[in-house]
């Protein structure tokens, strides 16, 4: 017996580019990020945070980072706001875009040097940690996930759609996990490593979603 063909909602022009616009910011993040270890390698990796390459001389380039990763996160809303239409998936829009906008806040405010005593912290570090405390992004990639993979049109992506938000939410968890109860920062404390594999791991599903948006667009074409 032919199977029932299954009728999805068109990808709209405004969905391709931001699909587009994700996936090149998403890039370009990563990019950046990693070509600031080969010019500021006075950061270590294992235990510095990322926010730090801020503090030197190629400083400008970790501040558009980070806004190229709120764009990339924004417009993957904007990409897949047409297939939610659930208070789940509208629960992970809003905590998709909370997460750009802490990182927007982040990247505006320069942060301390990460041995900073909390008594000695300027008002921009303080800035800068409370808009990094707003990103929980694998908290809304999973909650978009769960809505999507329900939609006919995404089913086929589902194992990508749930292996990219579980690399993400486990990074996270071990982030957590890798910070210093007392907040001693030093070497062997591996939060900043941690870190690093935190944000990078978002580009997987960032990819995942924007790269599907534009399938569905082709499709359709």
């Amino acid at each position: 017996m032919a199977q029932p063909l299954m009728i999805t909602k068109p990808v709209s022009t405004v969905q391709t580019l931001a699909a587009r616009l994700s996936i090149t910011s998403g890039v370009l993040f990563v990019l950046l990020l990693l070509s600031l270890h080969v010019l500021e390698p006075e950061f270590d990796p294992t235990w510095r945070f990322i926010s730090e390459y801020a503090l030197g001389t190629f400083g400008w380039m970790m501040h558009l980072a980070f806004f190229l990763l709120a764009t990339s996160l924004l417009s993957a809303g904007v990409a897949l706001f047409s297939y939610v239409r659930s208070v789940v998936g509208y629960i992970g829009l809003v905590i998709l875009g909370i997460g750009a906008i802490g990182i927007v806040i982040a990247a505006i405010s320069t942060t301390d040097p990460i041995a900073t005593p909390a008594e000695s912290m300027t008002f921009s570090g303080n800035m800068h940690v409370f808009g990094a405390s707003l990103d929980y992004t694998p908290v809304a990639a999973l909650l978009l996930s769960f809505v999507l993979a329900r939609n006919p049109a995404w089913r086929p992506i589902r194992p990508w759609l749930f292996l990219t938000t579980g690399i993400t939410l486990v990074a996270m968890i071990a982030f957590m996990l890798m910070l210093p109860h007392d907040g001693k920062f030093g070497p062997g404390v591996l939060a900043g490593l941690f870190g690093r594999f935190l944000v990078v791991s978002y580009l997987g599903w960032l990819l995942t979603v924007g790269f599907h948006t534009l399938k569905l667009r082709r499709r359709a074409s």
